[in-house]
């Protein structure tokens, strides 16, 4: 037989395996093969068909082709089954593909057909929704082959679309997850800052006016506290519903935080609507909510702000208008909180400034823990009889760039709000520790002096503190009865606990504690006796207020001597060394030697100084 005979029989049993089917069941009987090489070939034939046939029932796909010349396409059974239709339901024709794409993504996937078509493009993938027979529309992906001729020419076009509704359903509660409050089911802080960023690209009516609202739960963590977590969830949910009956249909409200809630005002006239809703929240929470068997009253500070208009227009150059309002009211709301609580503030440039200054002020502490700006001062200790030296209390300062030097009255109260006290408390500690060592390695008159240093109570309570002191200790070499750690009472009774266990491991160590401003607290003696303190240090303002002067009068001058009697009387009867800091004038001097007070530091003796004058002191 010949070759054409042999190829004109192959032509008429290959078929357009869509489905799994062949289009001519009895193409393979009709031509009967006359040679090993023609029943080799129709063998092989068969084996590609029953492979692909296979590889169709395996994918998970759906399979089609269209041929463009007869305007026909083949869907697999797959792809049938995709939109509920047995393999018989579905013709041949391209509309019962792209009747049942979603109308909004029809046109779109005409275009990449058709650009497929005239060659303008080799290839496309796309996602659109289809509709399945039972009403929904299930999500697909799909990916289009344009196949050419010799020519060039656009003859087939041959795809497949993947059934992505799952894993479309899987993100979308991935990203519910990550945008949404599990309690309350508003969005969070990042989703109500997204809706935000959208809301102020837009173009809008300059009549069409928005403001913000931050809402601060004032004292929530006492009710999770005295009635439990589960009790402060259901409080929660009903503080939402409240909330959002004093709102439109249009306003925003999300959870920013623990017990913190922002509202976005869309869509009003009146300049003054935001007092109105902050209002009509206040009066909506002046009642106690209902929570099982309990009633708790729910007071809130609630912070407002304004975007400002710009030439009568909102978003004139203020792509983020929306945004720095939230920040704005969060400022307004931290201000009601400090006013006094359960009242509104509304934002004012002149507190935005205030905030920018300390948001300023935060980042160079924190850039002067990074670059060690710091530095320390010592200011000298004497004992009073003979004004001999006997040790030193190390104080921190901080050598600002710009500024120069800065005393810590104007940062540690900074430090200790964004709980950068600890790492610069232990920066102190190591520093102090390791110049006394110095000063030993060259005097030996330093070996029986003292260093002192201020430890917060932060430091204090962490857990590790002991551990933490040992190891500086360790590492600088100082002999631990060299430092003698001052902390302030009212620290010592916040953390009492925690410090006593501290206080343990120190005094195992020989490492002397210092109470400091002994006296100005509410609770000093009934913690003296349970502390083993080696020193009382008094107050400066009762020394200073030991002086008569015409501001205070006699009766106060006395009352300040005695209570300085009762606390040398006090270090006394506990064995305690006492030291009165801010001695300014001789006549303070003779008064406390009178009473018995043994060592002294202040202005009289010796101001703070450098290490290299305190050096000089030493000899």
């Amino acid at each position: 037989m010949k070759h054409s005979t042999v190829r004109n029989s192959l032509t008429n049993v290959f078929p357009l395996l869509i489905n799994g089917e062949s289009k001519d069941q009895d193409a393979v009987s009709i031509a009967q093969p006359e040679s090993a090489r023609e029943r080799k070939l129709l063998q092989e034939l068969k084996d590609s068909e029953q492979r692909h046939a296979l590889t169709l029932q395996v994918t998970n796909d759906g399979i089609w082709s269209w041929d463009l010349n007869a305007d026909r396409i083949d869907y697999s059974d797959r792809w049938k089954s995709m939109v509920g239709c047995t393999a018989r339901e579905i013709k041949h024709n391209p509309v019962e593909w792209l009747v049942r794409v979603h109308p909004a993504e029809r046109e779109k996937l005409r275009q990449k057909l058709t650009a497929c078509r005239q060659g303008e493009i080799d290839r496309f993938e796309m996602e659109y929704s289809l509709l399945h027979r039972d009403g929904q529309y299930r999500f697909m992906y799909c990916k289009c082959l344009a196949v050419k001729d010799v020519q060039g020419v656009v003859k087939s076009l041959i795809g497949c679309q993947t059934d992505i509704t799952e894993q479309k359903q899987i993100k979308a509660q991935l990203n519910y997850v990550a945008d949404y409050d599990k309690l309350t089911k508003l969005p969070n802080r990042q989703l109500f800052i997204a809706k935000l960023s959208g809301i102020s690209e837009l173009k809008q009516h300059p009549n069409y006016r928005f403001g913000i609202l931050c809402l601060d739960l004032d004292r929530f963590k006492n009710v999770n506290h005295h009635y439990g977590h589960s009790t402060g969830d259901r409080l929660l949910s009903k503080i939402v519903d409240q909330l959002k009956s004093c709102l439109k249909t249009q306003d925003i409200i999300a959870r920013i935080g623990g017990d913190e809630f922002a509202i976005l005002l869309a869509g009003f006239n009146r300049v003054d609507y935001p007092l109105e809703v902050a209002a009509l929240i206040q009066q909506e929470f002046s009642k106690p909510i209902k929570v099982a068997e309990h009633a708790i009253l729910i007071s809130i500070s609630i912070g407002i702000a304004v975007p400002q208009l710009v030439d009568n227009r909102l978003w004139e150059n203020a792509p983020n208008n929306l945004v720095e309002s939230l920040q704005n009211a969060e400022i307004a709301m931290h201000q009601a909180k400090a006013q006094g609580k359960s009242c509104n503030r509304v934002f004012e440039s002149e507190a935005y400034l205030q905030h920018l200054a300390k948001t300023k002020s935060q980042d160079d502490l924190r850039q002067a823990i990074e670059q060690e700006q710091f530095e320390l001062h010592y200011q000298p200790i004497v004992k009073l009889e003979s004004r001999q030296l006997v040790g030193f209390e190390a104080l921190i300062r901080w050598q600002h760039p710009q500024r120069g030097l800065i005393l810590p009255a104007e940062f540690i109260s900074l430090a200790e709000e964004t709980g950068l006290i600890t790492p610069i408390g232990w920066w102190v500690l190591r520093s102090a520790c390791s110049q006394m060592v110095l000063w030993q390695q060259t005097n030996l008159d330093a070996k029986s002096m003292f260093i002192s240093v201020n430890i917060t109570g932060k430091q204090f309570s962490q857990p590790y503190a002991g551990d933490i002191i040992a190891q500086i200790l360790s590492e600088t070499g100082l002999n631990p009865s060299c430092l003698k750690l001052e902390i302030t009472e009212s620290e010592i009774i916040e953390n009492i606990e925690l410090v006593l266990s501290t206080v343990e491991k120190l005094k195992s160590l020989g490492v002397q504690l210092s109470m400091d401003d002994f006296g100005t607290g509410y609770s000093s003696l009934s913690y003296l006796h349970c502390l083993p303190v080696d020193t009382l240090k008094i107050d400066r303002s009762f020394i200073q207020g030991m002086q008569s002067n015409r501001s205070s009068g006699i009766t106060a001058q006395c009352h300040q001597l005695e209570l300085v009697k009762t606390i040398i009387k006090l270090a006394e009867v506990f064995n305690l060394d006492l030291i009165a800091e801010g001695i300014e004038s001789e006549a303070q001097c003779a008064t406390l030697m009178e009473l018995g007070c043994q060592y002294a530091q202040g202005y009289l003796f010796s101001k703070p100084v450098s290490a290299v004058i305190a050096a000089t002191l030493l000899k």
